[in-house]
């Protein structure tokens, strides 16, 4: 899977660490991409997680052996997987209007393969707005969208599901796809 066994593990410690403390996460970017059918390589793991938890969040990783990397502003396993967290109601790119939702927020997860994932239309939502809001990240995150949208056999009408502001770059990501 992803980025190898050691990524898979890493993830599934994570999830297992923040459900023992009743924490509500939900895996976003690439790790999300790949369970939701686009295999591709990614070797971080990125969590969206609630601002409110973040102290116990840091306590329930520690506790299950990740370290806090100050430096770098991440947790890293013992195999030196990086795990990222991402604040729920952050702007989802850079001066976009579109908020990352709580993964505690109902339909915004789904499982799959025993984790909780961003749901397909939150993950295109959040990959739309930071690939519009970031030039250096628009070709991954849109190629990201566009290999969703055929995987997914995904047409305009799917628009619907996703926030206004980046209805009309999905319309434009959907004739790529075909």
């Amino acid at each position: 899977m992803v980025g190898g066994a050691a990524l898979w593990e890493a993830a599934t410690a994570c999830h297992e660490a923040l459900a023992r403390a009743g924490l509500p996460l939900a895996v976003l970017g690439g790790v999300a991409v790949c369970l939701h059918g686009y295999r591709r390589t990614t070797v971080a793991i990125d969590l969206l997680v609630q601002p409110a938890d973040m102290t116990a969040i840091r306590a329930a990783l520690e506790a299950a052996g990740f370290r806090w990397d100050d430096e770098a502003r991440e947790f890293r396993s013992s195999t030196g997987v990086a795990v990222q967290l991402v604040a729920a109601g952050a702007k989802a790119g850079r001066g976009s209007e579109v908020l990352l939702p709580s993964p505690a927020a109902e339909q915004v997860t789904v499982v799959i393969e025993g984790l909780p994932v961003l749901s397909l239309a939150a993950l295109i939502e959040a990959k739309i707005a930071c690939g519009e809001g970031d030039p250096r990240r628009t070709h991954r995150d849109f190629a990201d969208v566009v290999e969703l949208i055929a995987i997914h056999g995904l047409d305009g009408s799917f628009a619907r599901h996703l926030h206004p502001r980046v209805r009309p770059a999905f319309r434009r990501l959907v004739k790529h796809a075909t």
